[in-house]
């Protein structure tokens, strides 16, 4: 793990200017810059995914995520803790909670948590079940992907840390987005993890 984790530091350290400015870049080039991301990646773990975030008014941040496999969760944090100071990002491991909007890209696909609503699904047979449905503009265009429950899947997981995900989210769906969703009783994603907290307080 040392030596594979320095060699992709080590790269991302002289290349991550070029992850800054990825939304003034053409979806060719930004493409290109990410599917080389990703695949420097999964030569450290080929069951490592990532998330870019932050910027602007705050350090940019890179998110090791491992699509909810818990026996990966110790990897994950040791090749971040392995990360040196990278000026202008912070890297995280793949259990820390994140406040801001995420988004997400994996095998094509680009989910921001930002364009993204819930809608809670309760079970009163199960009450300690909880559920959602996931919902944003872009779901006519990719819901025949077949990457796109896993890619929600990262894009929670992101947003809530993974044992948070895990342990609080029962099951997920996806859909349509409506025309109206508050009208509807969908509330931004970026809102879930308050959402979680209130439901806990609720049920103590």
């Amino acid at each position: 793990m040392e030596e594979k984790a320095e060699k992709f530091w080590t790269w991302f350290s002289q290349n991550s200017r070029y992850y800054t400015k990825l939304d003034d870049l053409d979806d060719k080039e930004r493409d290109r810059l990410l599917d080389d991301l990703m695949d420097r990646l999964q030569e450290v773990n080929s069951e490592f995914f990532f998330e870019i975030g932050g910027g602007d008014e705050s350090p940019h941040e890179f998110t090791v995520v491992t699509a909810g496999d818990e026996d990966l969760y110790a990897e994950a944090e040791r090749f971040v803790d392995l990360a040196p100071e990278i000026s202008g990002w912070d890297v995280f491991s793949v259990d820390q909670y994140q406040e801001k909007g995420t988004v997400i890209f994996h095998e094509g696909l680009e989910l921001d948590s930002e364009e993204t609503w819930f809608l809670p699904l309760e079970n009163t047979n199960l009450p300690k079940s909880f559920g959602i449905r996931i919902c944003f503009p872009d779901f006519p265009n990719v819901e025949s992907n077949p990457h796109l429950k896993k890619a929600v899947g990262l894009l929670l997981e992101t947003l809530l840390g993974e044992d948070t995900f895990t342990k609080e989210i029962g099951y997920y769906e996806i859909g349509m987005l409506p025309d109206d969703p508050e009208e509807e009783g969908f509330i931004e994603l970026v809102e879930l993890p308050d959402y979680i907290q209130w439901r806990k307080e609720r049920e103590a």
